[in-house]
């Protein structure tokens, strides 16, 4: 007899059994047209796999049966051997099963055979006397192609889809879409800081993402899946990516390692390569948009001869020049005797204003992260934008968290540099206070900070130093204190018992103090000009220190 035409039909996998997976399984065998195999009842598990199939009539099958291998025979060895050996041996080899051949002179399995595979657990199948072995071998080498081209097939079709979605701009969502499949797994990507960076389907607990960033943070140099058990008490798989500083990402899969099959291995293998390329992508458009937007910090500050390059750029980021526009200032606290607190990723400041559907750009100078942010409408309150932006950022590491500055809205990009000095200098003032609100509006600042904001810090620190230098030089040599005292009289109100009180000294020893000061300064604090400059020098003084 020929070997079938049709391969051998796949049934539907048990329940809880990997759908993806595309084993071939000795009941595979039991439902293709010709063959006429019957499993015999009680016998073994016909769900076992079957890698091979092969012919022999050695009474001692076991050296030469290897694992998962369906093995065929007439039972010519019978009489040679003893049936429930010759099983075991069988059994010990890992055999997929057993396929005996009637014959016109034995129509039926021997009885003790059918005993010795029910006591083994070996499943046994019967071959009517007119089907050769051929035609089981053919059968399933058959089933085995057509499983390799369904590999190939599916992989195939996976990869034109990933294709798809990062040539659609559908970005990283779009990879995660074709990663989660039809039966729409759980799937998300998540950071070595612990951020969720998209997902599809239910995103990982908090808990999940913290446990996944610690150990990318301890071994992320390897690649190498990993079990997860999640907050939910469910399997998952841990796929590390190559980011920018080595495998600084991962993939959460919410299916267990154990689980995954061939196919469902090869499509998650082909992801990762998309998702890296994908983030690369995402990289290079993130570094040309923080250039043009650190080229519109340097057009505001440059003033209104590049007014017209400004209005372009701020179009290309989808902010109405022309609209009401809010700047903001983030700046960290200071941090004596460590290194800096990191300022806040641009990206996050630019989001945050963008899910609220507001059109932002955001660029750092290396000192603040500044946002220009178009108002739906003039009235809109920027402080309380700005308390939403400081929630949302959260404390910097352990610092105290970022502190943020806001200007007055400029009706139209003309009052930008305006908006950007106010909104700097509230931030300098949220920074230097160790207590009280995060965010500080230009209008709760005194109005000198405009006056000094105006002028380049080099200019100031030289008003500074030409002011107060030689009290300041007096002080350092005699330790006498003239600039406290006057910080102090200035801070009574001017008034001179308070001031000596605050100081725990004698009011007359305050007023030779100053006297002091006068005579070094050549300014008289009875002189309201004399005493402005002594004001501002001692605030720029401040500032430096």
């Amino acid at each position: 007899m020929t070997a079938p035409s049709n391969p051998p039909h796949q049934q539907p996998p048990p329940a809880g059994q990997d759908p993806h997976a595309t084993t071939l399984r000795v009941r595979d065998l039991l439902g293709v047209p010709g063959l006429g195999l019957e499993a015999v009842p009680g016998t073994g598990d016909t769900g076992r796999a079957v890698r091979w199939a092969h012919v022999t009539e050695l009474p001692d099958p076991g050296p030469y049966a290897g694992p998962d291998e369906l093995v065929l025979t007439n039972g010519l060895w019978l009489g040679r051997q003893d049936c429930a050996a010759y099983v075991r041996r069988l059994a010990g080899s890992g055999a997929a099963g057993l396929v005996f051949g009637l014959r016109t002179d034995m129509p039926a399995v021997p009885d003790e055979l059918v005993a010795a595979c029910r006591e083994a657990g070996l499943p046994l199948l019967r071959l009517p006397v007119e089907v050769p072995f051929t035609a089981v071998t053919r059968a399933v080498a058959s089933a085995q192609a057509e499983q390799r081209q369904r590999h190939l097939l599916d992989a195939l079709r996976h990869s034109n889809a990933l294709t798809r979605a990062v040539s659609a701009g559908d970005g990283l969502r779009g990879v995660l879409a074709v990663l989660a499949g039809p039966a729409r797994t759980p799937v998300a990507l998540v950071d070595g800081l612990g951020t969720v960076l998209d997902s599809v389907g239910r995103p990982p607990a908090e808990e999940d993402v913290r446990a996944v960033a610690d150990r990318l943070g301890a071994d992320g140099e390897e690649y190498a899946e990993y079990p997860l058990r999640l907050a939910s008490g469910a399997d998952a798989t841990v796929i590390p990516v190559r980011g920018v500083a080595g495998f600084d990402l991962a993939v959460v899969y919410g299916r267990p390692v154990a689980e995954l099959g061939a196919a469902e291995r090869l499509v998650l293998e082909q992801g990762v390569r998309f998702l890296t390329v994908e983030l690369a992508h995402r990289q290079a458009l993130r570094a040309i948009e923080m250039r043009f937007a650190g080229e519109i910090l340097d057009m505001v500050q440059s003033g209104p001869h590049r007014s017209g390059e400004l209005v372009a750029r701020l179009r290309s980021f989808g902010v109405n020049p022309d609209s009401a526009l809010a700047v903001f200032s983030v700046i960290v606290p200071d941090s004596p005797g460590r290194a800096a607190w990191p300022l806040p990723d641009t990206a996050a400041v630019t989001d945050h204003f963008v899910a609220r559907g507001l059109a932002s750009v955001a660029a750092s100078s290396g000192q603040d992260v500044v946002a220009i942010v178009s108002l739906p409408a003039a009235d809109t309150d920027p402080a309380r934008l700005a308390e939403g932006l400081a929630a949302a950022l959260g404390p910097v590491s352990t610092a105290p968290g970022p502190r943020i500055g806001v200007g007055r809205v400029a009706a139209g990009h003309q009052e930008l540099r305006r908006g950007l000095l106010q909104a700097r200098e509230a931030s300098r003032v949220a920074r230097s206070r160790r207590r009280g609100p995060r965010v500080v509006s230009f209008a709760d600042v005194g109005s000198y900070r405009l006056v000094l904001a105006l002028v380049d810090p080099q200019t100031r620190r030289d008003f500074a130093d030409a002011v107060l230098g030689p009290a300041i030089a007096y002080d350092a040599t005699h330790n006498s204190e003239l600039l406290r005292s006057l910080d102090a009289f200035l801070g009574s109100g001017m008034k001179w018992g308070r001031a000596a009180d605050s100081l725990h000294i004698h009011v007359n020893t305050l007023r030779n103090r100053l006297a002091k000061l006068e005579s070094l300064t050549g300014r008289d604090v009875g002189c309201a000009e004399d005493l402005a400059d002594l004001f501002l020098a001692l605030r720029v003084r401040d500032e430096e220190r």
